[in-house]
């Protein structure tokens, strides 16, 4: 998927990113912009400084750990039964644009209008182990209907990247939000963590990493 406005016609994915089922709901309905994470998607990096395993991938939900509910937002139960016969609905394509390592507790307030995690999440998340936070700024496109997957042994536990069996076409998907709104998000996000203390951040267009 090369152009950013619009993946190609002929272009497949066979990654998938394992996130709570409401923030993929989210993400898909332009609500949310972010992927917070603590690790799980490693920490080697790249040229311009911490890069992901993948650029591109679908989102997996899940309800694992959601049972909590750490979300500002109420969200339905699955509707599949056990985990033996369970399929996935698989139908929001993202792409990582912007990545910053926030390490700044007083940062994360800024963060909320780009998610809908509740801050008690966030904060936890925040300190878990040491202090620190990876944010994700992420385009998604939504494919309607969604691909349906069923959930393989291979996919279960606590793990962030999932191969899917078979690669999935991009062609129908379309933008959750407009180009120029996305573009407006990105910019305030990249202002965001340029006037923030204590953080690092990687454009991946290239233009103003820091």
């Amino acid at each position: 998927m090369s152009d950013m406005a619009e993946p190609q016609p002929g272009y497949y994915c066979s990654v998938a990113f394992k996130e709570w089922a409401g923030v993929c709901d989210a993400l898909g309905a332009g609500r949310q912009s972010i992927i917070l994470r603590k690790g799980g998607i490693s920490e080697e990096p790249g040229p311009g400084g911490f890069v992901p395993d993948h650029r591109e991938f679908w989102l997996y939900p899940t309800f694992v750990h959601q049972a909590e509910q750490g979300l500002r937002i109420p969200v339905a139960p699955p509707d599949s039964g056990s985990d033996e016969d369970a399929t996935i609905p698989i139908g929001q394509l993202a792409r990582v644009e912007l990545i910053a390592r926030v390490e700044d507790e007083s940062a994360l307030s800024a963060l909320e209008p780009y998610h809908i995690l509740t801050p008690e999440t966030v904060r936890g998340r925040f300190h878990y182990r040491r202090p620190g936070l990876w944010v994700l700024a992420v385009r998604i496109w939504r494919r309607e209907p969604p691909y349906w997957i069923a959930a393989t042994a291979e996919h279960a536990g606590c793990k962030t990247w999932v191969t899917l069996d078979e690669p999935l076409a991009t062609a129908e998907v379309l933008p959750a939000i407009g180009e120029a709104e996305w573009t407006e998000r990105l910019e305030r996000l990249r202002r965001l963590f340029v006037a923030t203390p204590a953080s690092s951040l990687t454009r991946l267009d290239g233009q103003g990493d820091r």
